[in-house]
């Protein structure tokens, strides 16, 4: 990624890419405590080429950040692994409206007391990262595996991981991002799937392609990792301390402590898992 290459506004082909109700929508924002938060929004496109909107059908961590933190980021990808980045400030809620109404209109909200909105958000883009492409790299996943079989010689850290937890994470064919607040403020999603759970209550992964992503990414930040089973609408948010990279067979390896883990689904989305 080059400076170059970001712009402060969608290009008009990008609009409809965002609309389909059938693609990965997630949100990062910033909690009161400077931390990223990292959640799926399947409401989330573009209104325009300088906006992005949102309904609101549960009330949860990411509303109330945006309250009082308004930098987030959206990140967008389709069926067939194109990824967008958008950085922008959230502006204000509507509730009533052309917006309101096209939602309450959409079949995914249409005649379902559950999920009917109450109310819509609009997000002032500020930031453009073009369309990438996310490929998966099975020899990395093997890689990290037998770098974590090493590593848990000299760990002595009891594992917790929930064993439900621990398979989201774990299979390669779900969908695995990491966020953390970026050096201009903003939210910063990264899509990491080569990324698994140890034995020893971490997550270690390699940045492939994106590696420049993580420029900005140090030691003793915090960071939220989110794994998606797309198929079953599964999914858990991860929080905790990045520990670095170190070298390993030629690859950088990133390690992260783990500290806290949410639930992701309704009708518990937003809630703190044991661990």
């Amino acid at each position: 990624m080059t400076a170059t290459q970001i712009t402060t506004r969608l290009a008009d082909e990008d609009i409809p890419e965002f609309k389909p109700d059938i693609m990965v929508k997630l949100l990062a924002t910033i909690d009161a405590q400077q931390r990223p938060n990292l959640v799926l929004i399947v409401s989330l496109e573009a209104k325009d080429n300088e906006t992005l909107m949102f309904a609101e059908f549960i009330h949860g961590k990411t509303k109330k950040n945006v309250e009082l933190n308004p930098k987030c980021t959206a990140a967008f990808m389709n069926l067939g692994y194109d990824y967008w980045v958008v950085k922008g400030e959230f502006t204000h809620w509507a509730y009533e409206g052309t917006d309101f109404e096209y939602y309450n209109e959409k079949p995914l909200f249409k005649n379902n007391a559950y999920l009917g909105i109450t109310r819509v958000g609009y997000i002032s883009i500020k930031q453009v990262i073009p369309k990438r492409k996310i490929k998966m790299k099975r020899p990395l996943l093997r890689l990290l595996k037998n770098y974590m079989k090493e590593q848990k010689e000299t760990e002595t850290n009891e594992d917790k991981l929930p064993s439900f937890v621990k398979k989201i994470f774990r299979a390669p064919s779900n969908l695995k991002y990491i966020a953390f607040v970026d050096k201009d403020g903003y939210p910063l999603i990264i899509p990491t799937l080569h990324l698994i759970p140890t034995e020893t209550n971490q997550l270690i992964f390699t940045p492939s392609a994106f590696k420049q992503d993580f420029a900005n990414l140090s030691p003793g930040m915090m960071v939220a990792a989110f794994a998606l089973n797309i198929e079953e609408l599964l999914m858990y948010q991860i929080k905790g301390t990045y520990r670095g990279f170190q070298s390993y067979q030629d690859t950088d390896v990133g390690c992260i402590n783990i500290e806290e883990i949410y639930c992701c689904m309704p009708p518990k989305a937003g809630d703190r898992i044991s661990f």
